[in-house]
C-alpha cells in the first residue's frame, strides 16, 4: 500500500503512481494533500498540493487544487493553506479572492499599452493614409518600450524621456512623428472610454518647445547620389522601382505618386 502521509519534499518525490488517483496528507499542514495520479500514456503521473476543507456556505468538505508539485514548492503550499485557513475563519471564501485576483491581472493585462496599442491599430490606424509608415514607427519606437506597462501608468515624463531621446540622436523629424502618433493615440483611447484613462500624458506638451519647430528640410541629393539612387531603385521589382524614379523626377510627395491613378497621367486611361 503507498504511503498516505508525508512531510518532506523528499518524501513527495518518492510517491509512485498507482491504478488510480489517491490522496497523500501532509503530516504538518492542516487540510494539505498531494493527489497523485496514474500513470499517462507518455509514462509521468501528476502530483497536485490540494485543500480538502468546509469552505463558507457549503454544508461538506470540498477539495480544491492550490498546483501541480514543481510548480509550486512544499513550503509555498504549507503557506497558502495556513492563509486559507485563516480567510475561511472570518468566514471568506480564499477562492472567491483567488477568482477575483485573477480576474484583476487578467483585466490589467487586457489594460497593457501593448494591449490597447493593438486595439488602436486595428480599430483606428488600418486603411488610412500613412497607417503602414505609422504602424512601423509604433512598433519600433512606443512598443519596445512601453508594451509591458499598463496604459495607464505611462507618464508624461516617459513621454519626454523618449521623445528627447529619438530627437537626440538626432532625429527631429522622427521625434514630431513620434510624438503625433503618442498624442492621437491617447485621445483615441480616452474617447473609447473603456481604458480607465481619463487624461492624456501628451496634456500641455507643445512639440515646438520639446523638440524644436518642424522646419522644411534644406539639404538636397548631391548628384553622385542621385546617380546612385537611380541605379539602386533600377534594380527594384515594381511597384517600388518605377515609384522611386517618379518621385526623384518628379518632386511631388509620396502618397501623392503612390496614390496616383493612371488616368491622372494619361486621360484616356
Amino acid at each position: 500500500m503507498e504511503k498516505r502521509t508525508y512531510s518532506t519534499d523528499r518524501e513527495i518525490k518518492a510517491l509512485k503512481p498507482g491504478p488510480k488517483w489517491y490522496d497523500v496528507k501532509d503530516e504538518k499542514a492542516r487540510n494539505l494533500m498531494v493527489r497523485v495520479g496514474p500513470m499517462n500514456s507518455r509514462g509521468d503521473f501528476r502530483r497536485t498540493f490540494v485543500m480538502v476543507t468546509r469552505f463558507p456556505g457549503s454544508k461538506n468538505p470540498t477539495r480544491h487544487a492550490f498546483g501541480e508539485y514543481g510548480d509550486l514548492t512544499l513550503e509555498e503550499a504549507r503557506t497558502k493553506a495556513d492563509e486559507w485557513r485563516a480567510q475561511i475563519k472570518k468566514g471568506i471564501d480564499p477562492r472567491d479572492a483567488e477568482r477575483q485576483a485573477k480576474e484583476e491581472t487578467e483585466r490589467k493585462r487586457d489594460l497593457s499599452f501593448g494591449a490597447v496599442m493593438e486595439d488602436y491599430i486595428a480599430r483606428h490606424l488600418k486603411g488610412q493614409r500613412r497607417a503602414e509608415a505609422a504602424e512601423r514607427e509604433i512598433r519600433s519606437e512606443l512598443m519596445p518600450n512601453w508594451s509591458k506597462k499598463p496604459v495607464g501608468d505611462i507618464t508624461r515624463a516617459d513621454v519626454v524621456e523618449l521623445v528627447e531621446g529619438i530627437a537626440d540622436r538626432p532625429a527631429p523629424y522622427h521625434a514630431h512623428n513620434v510624438f503625433g502618433h503618442i498624442r492621437t493615440f491617447f485621445n483615441w483611447a480616452i474617447d473609447r472610454g473603456k481604458y480607465d484613462l481619463e487624461t492624456s500624458p501628451c496634456d500641455r506638451l507643445k512639440p515646438a518647445r520639446l523638440i524644436g519647430d518642424k522646419k522644411p528640410r534644406q539639404r538636397v541629393l548631391t548628384d553622385p547620389e542621385i546617380r546612385a539612387f537611380w541605379e539602386a531603385s533600377g534594380r527594384l521589382e515594381y511597384p517600388y522601382g518605377p515609384l522611386f524614379r517618379l518621385l526623384l523626377v518628379t518632386g511631388q510627395r509620396k502618397s501623392e505618386v503612390a496614390e496616383a491613378r493612371w488616368r491622372e497621367f494619361h486621360p484616356d486611361l
